[in-house]
């Protein structure tokens, strides 16, 4: 496999626009809410937002139209959800959205599934996701067989097994993790931390920790079996992006960034840029054709194999990238910005 080369797309506060010929500027695309999430439908950008008490599903189009889907909610905690995840096979949308609240303060889930001209919230058991057993839930993915929903639910051997919900009928089911590789134990404990489409399946990223170890950890699902695969020299696998046959894994590694890219999961030479225990990173995304990762730092650059370009941009958190075509898409700062085109 031919060497792959990283580029590092570095978003920072307080850039200003420099005037060099190269630079790379971002535009900010105007949202009557904030965004909280991102996905790809055929040709358009699915954007979740969210006003000041409820949520939103906008649609982008390439020339730049906005509008919004009819969105209706099904349940009180789906009138009032943050958007945990949205997904989509270029018919169907599916999101899952998430409240807080009851005595205990923990997360009431909500799922939609619809299109760009509605979304539905489709009401399920209590536990269908919550219950005494319940975890969290990391977000949907699409695959060949239909969504899945990703996230953790309580091992029967030890801690919180990673789970797998299927849909069928508007009804979501958990499918058993028990003997495979989504299974915690004594001597291994499974962390899920975000999942993205994979071919005709999905593949999932997070960390475990076995005999006092932590490792950064990855599993992936090829439409029928579960497989896993530990990351070498990394603490945590904190987002993914998979295309044209490679998957793109960023995260941590003993406090700086991490890069990795699979199947064969060799771990690549980054720049040494801080993570934090809880700092989170959006996937990576192709910019001309090269593995872009947007994050947030001190000074604005664009960073390949070719060239180092400054670049006008958000400041504040990066929490989302897609790319829609030939135009990429950033959330940062709680605002939706748009990437130029670097030559």
């Amino acid at each position: 496999m031919r060497r792959l080369t990283l580029a590092v797309l570095l978003v920072l506060a307080g850039c200003s626009s420099g005037g060099a010929d190269n630079t790379v500027g971002f535009t900010a695309v105007d949202l009557t809410a904030t965004p909280e999430a991102l996905a790809t439908h055929g040709d358009m950008l699915v954007i979740g937002t969210r006003p000041s008490d409820h949520p939103e599903l906008v649609t982008r189009t390439k020339d730049g139209t906005v509008s919004n889907s009819r969105l209706t909610p099904a349940t009180p905690y789906g009138k009032e959800a943050h958007w945990y995840g949205i997904t989509s096979d270029g018919t169907t949308i599916t999101g899952v959205g998430g409240e807080r609240g009851g005595a205990h303060g923990n997360v009431r889930w909500s799922a939609w599934t619809g299109d760009t001209r509605a979304i539905n919230e489709k009401p399920q058991a209590f536990s269908t996701f919550g219950g005494y057993g319940a975890g969290e839930l990391i977000g949907p993915v699409r695959t060949a067989k239909g969504p899945l929903i990703i996230g953790t639910w309580q091992s029967a051997k030890a801690g919180l097994d990673i789970a797998a919900w299927t849909y069928a009928a508007g009804t979501w089911t958990r499918q058993p993790s028990a003997g495979t590789v989504l299974e915690s134990s004594q001597e291994l404990l499974r962390f899920p931390l975000a999942v993205t489409p994979d071919g005709d399946g999905a593949l999932v990223t997070g960390w475990q920790i076995a005999k006092g170890t932590v490792s950064a950890a990855v599993w992936r699902f090829d439409g029928t079996t579960w497989t896993t695969a530990t990351l070498p020299d990394g603490d945590a696998a904190l987002a993914a992006r998979c295309w044209d046959g490679t998957c793109h894994v960023v995260g941590r590694s003993k406090g700086k960034l991490a890069w990795w890219s699979g199947p064969d999961w060799k771990k690549l030479t980054t720049p040494d840029i801080p993570v934090g225990d809880d700092d989170k990173l959006a996937a990576p995304v192709p910019v001309n054709g090269v593995p872009t990762l947007v994050v947030e730092h001190g000074g604005v650059k664009l960073v390949s194999e070719k060239d180092e370009r400054p670049a006008d941009g958000p400041s504040g958190a990066v929490v989302a990238a897609e790319k829609v075509g030939d135009q990429v898409f950033v959330i940062a700062g709680g605002r939706l910005w748009r990437l130029g085109q670097a030559a």
